[in-house]
């Protein structure tokens, strides 16, 4: 888990991405999956919107930036950059410049995967039954929360790696405490979002 290397002050962020992800996860390693599985719920290709569209657009652009940063600034960083951060987004612990690639990877795996599981919406689980009446918008509504989640996070993700760039060249890393508070609020917010449109629309 990266929470050492990024400081105290990144914990609750990682804390809450990871809350949002355990969520979807049990779903393929618990028994309900066969428990789901065996109640037939109607298999529904979504097709995309205009606006799931632009979400998968929003979230390749912030994978492709997530990646950009360390190609484009790696080979001007000193051996040791910031890898711990105080509750001010001040930098008080420095490590190897390889860990720069840490975010990166776990960027194209988060976002390889919630893509595939995006493909199988009647294998998640759901706050409300799923009806032959509401199965295609309880899965539009879940297949669209994972678009959002991968947008924010890749960009959180990204907005990270900046910040360690910029404080490893004796910049301001920008991970002070508004930072914090924005992440979590938008993490959080749309998964609040999601459980009132979903309780709304069973």
């Amino acid at each position: 888990m990266p929470t050492a290397e990024f400081g105290k002050q990144q914990q609750p962020l990682w804390n809450g991405i990871v809350l949002c992800f355990s969520y979807f996860w049990t779903n393929l390693t618990n028994k309900n999956l066969q428990t789901m599985l065996r109640d037939q719920r109607p298999k529904i290709t979504i097709e995309p919107t205009q606006t799931d569209r632009l979400l998968e657009g929003l979230a390749a652009t912030g994978l492709l930036l997530l990646l950009l940063l360390p190609i484009a600034y790696y080979g001007d960083l000193p051996d040791s950059i910031p890898q711990h951060f105080n509750a001010a987004g001040e930098v008080d612990q420095y490590g190897s410049k390889a860990s720069l690639w840490l975010l990166p990877g776990m960027g194209v795996f988060l976002y390889v995967l919630l893509t595939v599981l995006n493909r199988w919406p009647h294998i998640f689980n759901y706050p409300v039954k799923i009806t032959a009446e509401n199965a295609e918008k309880q899965y539009r509504m879940a297949t669209r929360l994972l678009r959002i989640l991968k947008t924010v996070i890749l960009f959180l993700f990204a907005v990270i790696t900046w910040g360690v760039i910029r404080g490893a060249m004796g910049g301001d890393s920008s991970l002070g405490p508004a930072f914090l508070v924005l992440a979590l609020g938008a993490v959080f917010g749309v998964l609040g979002w999601y459980m009132w449109m979903a309780f709304r629309n069973k």
